[in-house]
């Protein structure tokens, strides 16, 4: 038998039997403090079960966790912590009532947290003759907002009419619903605390984007504090996991509850994550909608205090719009929100603005960046990063694309663990994207063709300035891109690139594959002298200093040496390297005739001289061509 687990909420204004109707369905009354019970009206959230199998699959079962949220409006707060992860929504109106003050303001609240479907309860049915008048009325107040086509269902829980067709809609309604996402980045914003005697601290909320299990690492956000789940349970029942869409309670005993000004322990709002799923903020850039539907307000104003809801958590902070302008209804505008303390979320999740007083709701929207680069706010590059976010949010290609344009390059397990999308998703939309990748680097395209040509350009400045250099060290290139590549891995891959493309590395040395070094017009003639000094007597060439007169003579006698043309030995004997290699060749013939041979037997045979043969030797050592034993010398 398979299940399939869902969150439903209820909405509604206060006093039109949400609670009553979620005991009727579950036979649980959510209202679980002594005060609610004694005043007969829902303060915090209250929880249920249900289970409903499929009359038309017998195998298939909705397993149902029920919220029932707060109807009065000094508990909005309240209410929208409730509905921050909810899959199905239950709108429940009086029929003696009908459409009220907190029926509106929760369906923008719902509206803005992007939940697509909902079923209307129409409870105390008893209470009225004309149900198909209420019924019409009940969809004129829906009109213009997704929940517009909704089944409204008349009920009366006190007596049970009309709880099993309302079941009946539930399912139809979850059958259209895709299952909550396991996207392998579990999360469970926490919604209550509390400290059961000889337990510990024990956190319920509803998990998300995964699951988690007993016994494993997870971290504490804001905080970033590590614990161990100790136990799971879901409904009363002990469970080794916990799956996404399950209302689940988490025994972490070594964490205390949060008091006061402390800032060690858990609270409500937190959230339990996994290790590299990203960092908390004090600023996130957001996509801000103020309702057409809004009567409560007309316009939020650039630099206003406000309050920030995103799932169970509430802060406080002020909204500081991009175009420095204010936000009228029925508009959106990036905006970036500055908050007292931060929040851990991801691009791509929902959020709630209510004013400053808690008085009404004044907005909500959809988190474009949850981590935004430092002093990023009000930049062209971020404005524009943004706005090509916001024009599709939901799909991945768009939020890779945004994070290429802004930054270039990106590592692939950084930006994008913090967003609400797969593993999967993420690897498809890289291998079918022109991005350049290079083990744990994702690179845009064009930049890198830009990067790749200002390099190669470079080589080639160098080499037309510099005709006699043989190319440019890689320090000076590293020195030269550093503004551009960062990173040291990342031009490494400069490197390889180059030289797949027409450049040759020759140990630190740059240079075209074309490219041969050539002494300028200017060095010339002191190049030629040189060469002649140096080939007179091939084995006894002058010393340095007898050949150096000029700067251009010193110029030309490095070119020599930068290009091989030319060998130094020691800062006495020079020669150039076809002598050298002349030179090699006898020691190598010698030594092959006659066996180990001293200096002086080398320095006769080569008609030379004590100061040439001897830095000549040890030279030969150093390079592995021949080996001191003793006062002799033996071929390697």
């Amino acid at each position: 038998m398979s299940q399939k687990n869902f969150i439903l909420a209820t909405a509604g204004h206060i006093d039109h039997g949400k609670s009553t109707l979620i005991e009727a369905l579950s036979g649980i009354n959510p209202d679980r403090l002594p005060e609610e019970q004694k005043r007969g009206m829902t303060i915090d959230l209250g929880f249920a079960h249900l289970n409903i199998k499929d009359t038309e699959n017998q195998d298939e079962i909705f397993s149902l966790g029920l919220i029932d949220v707060p109807g009065h409006a000094d508990f909005v707060k309240n209410m929208v912590a409730g509905a921050g992860s909810v899959d199905l929504a239950m709108f429940v109106v009086a029929a003696d009532d009908g459409w009220m003050p907190q029926s509106e303001e929760h369906l923008q609240i719902l509206s803005y947290l992007n939940v697509k479907r909902a079923v209307v309860a129409l409870t105390k049915s008893d209470t009225i003759d004309d149900i198909d008048f209420s019924i019409e009325v009940i969809r004129d107040s829906l009109k213009g907002s997704a929940f517009e086509n909704s089944p409204v269902v008349p009920v009366c829980a006190l007596i049970g009419e009309g709880i099993d067709e309302i079941k009946k809609v539930i399912i139809n309604e979850l059958k259209e619903l895709p299952p909550p996402a396991n996207i392998s980045k579990p999360r469970l914003c926490v919604d209550r605390v509390f400290s059961p005697k000889g337990v510990g601290t024990v956190i319920t909320g509803t998990t998300h984007g995964g699951g988690f299990s007993k016994g494993q690492k997870v971290i504490i956000q804001p905080q970033g504090t590590e614990t161990t789940i100790r136990s799971i349970q879901n409904h009363n029942s002990q469970l080794d996991d916990c799956k996404p869409g399950m209302r689940t309670a988490l025994n972490i005993p070594d964490i205390e509850i949060l008091k006061g000004k402390s800032k060690e322990g858990i609270r409500r709002g937190d959230t339990i994550t996994i290790a590299d799923l990203g960092t908390p903020s004090r600023r996130v850039h957001v996509e801000v909608h103020v309702s057409e539907r809004a009567t409560k307000i007309q316009t939020i104003k650039h630099a206003q205090r406000v309050r920030f809801h995103h799932f169970s958590t509430t802060i406080s902070g002020k909204i500081l719009f991009f175009e420095n302008t204010n936000l009228e209804k029925g508009n959106k505008q990036i905006a970036e929100i500055r908050l007292d303390r931060p929040v851990f979320t991801f691009a791509g999740d929902r959020f709630v603005l209510r004013d400053w007083s808690k008085q009404f709701t004044i907005g909500g929207g959809i988190i474009l960046d949850s981590s935004p680069p430092k002093r990023s706010y009000r930049t062209e590059r971020q404005r524009n990063f943004l706005l090509m976010r916001a024009s599709n949010p939901n799909e991945f290609t768009t939020h890779l694309n945004s994070l290429l344009t802004r930054d270039h390059f990106i590592k692939s397990d950084t930006p994008l663990s913090q967003s609400s999308f797969s593993k999967s998703v993420i690897e498809d939309a890289i291998e079918n994207n022109d991005a350049v990748v290079s083990g744990n680097f994702i690179i845009d395209k064009n930049w890198w063709s830009e990067i790749n040509e200002i390099a190669g350009n470079r080589i080639k400045t160098i080499h037309e300035k510099h005709p006699e250099l043989p190319g440019i060290d890689i320090s000076q290139l590293r020195t030269f891109m550093k503004k551009r590549v960062v990173d040291s891995k990342l031009f490494e891959f400069l490197i390889d690139q180059l030289c797949k493309s027409g450049f040759t590395k020759k140990d630190t040395i740059l240079s075209i594959d074309s490219h041969k070094a050539s002494l300028p017009n200017h060095l010339t003639s002191s190049g030629k002298k040189i060469r002649i000094l140096l080939d007179e007597n091939p084995l006894e060439p002058p010393n340095p200093k007898e050949i150096i007169n000029s700067e251009n003579d010193e110029a030309a006698l490095k070119f020599l040496l930068q290009t091989n043309e030319a060998i130094q030995l020691d800062e006495k004997v020079i020669l150039l390297s076809k002598n050298y290699k002349e030179a090699v060749d006898k020691i190598r013939s010698y030594i092959t005739q006659n066996g180990p041979a001293t200096a002086a037997d080398l320095r006769k045979a080569l008609s030379s001289t004590r100061r040439v043969i001897i830095p000549l030797l040890e030279h030969l050592d150093k390079e592995g061509i021949t080996f001191r034993s003793g006062d002799t010398r033996v071929l390697k």
